[in-house]
């Protein structure tokens, strides 16, 4: 895996702009579990929306200062539930400018070592990944990340990452 030093930190409202244009990339959508293009109010609010979502967590990955990509968990945790059995559903995907530079892995095995430390409840990591998607596929599985069945919904991959 590359040695890249991968930096983490909490997506802010001036980011919204940036996000917004990523998220909208033709390389973005391709492979999305949605993937169609998101016009701005939807952005804003969806934006807003997790921002002030104490179970979801935005991040933003930087080499050097500059963003290579972003990170979504959504906690599974509900309040009072057994924190020990808690998991999250972690979304990624890199800066359009930032693909094909092997960053995919080292953002989220740095986003593992993040919750890890915020969040040490969550026990395990899952994810869903459009079959299409071959290059994130190697990516998870890279990262740690091991299929726990077939398909699931729509034909969708599940793969699952445990601490």
């Amino acid at each position: 895996m590359s040695e890249t030093p991968i930096q983490l930190r909490p997506v802010t409202l001036s980011d919204r702009e940036n996000l917004f244009q990523w998220r909208n990339h033709p390389a973005v959508r391709q492979f999305a579990l949605q993937p169609d293009a998101i016009d701005w109010e939807s952005h804003c609010r969806w934006f807003s929306a997790a921002l002030q979502n104490s179970q979801r967590v935005l991040l933003i990955g930087e080499v050097d200062g500059e963003p290579v990509g972003v990170l979504r968990y959504d906690l599974n945790a509900e309040p009072g539930s057994d924190f020990h059995r808690a998991e999250a559903l972690v979304s990624v995907y890199l800066v359009p400018q930032r693909m094909g530079q092997g960053l995919g892995a080292p953002l989220l095995v740095a986003g593992h070592v993040w919750l890890a430390a915020h969040y040490p409840q969550v026990r395990q990591l899952n994810a869903q990944i459009v079959p299409a998607n071959v290059a994130s596929v190697k990516v998870f599985e890279k990262a740690g990340y091991q299929a726990v069945s077939p398909q699931g919904a729509q034909g969708i991959l599940q793969y699952a990452y445990r601490f």
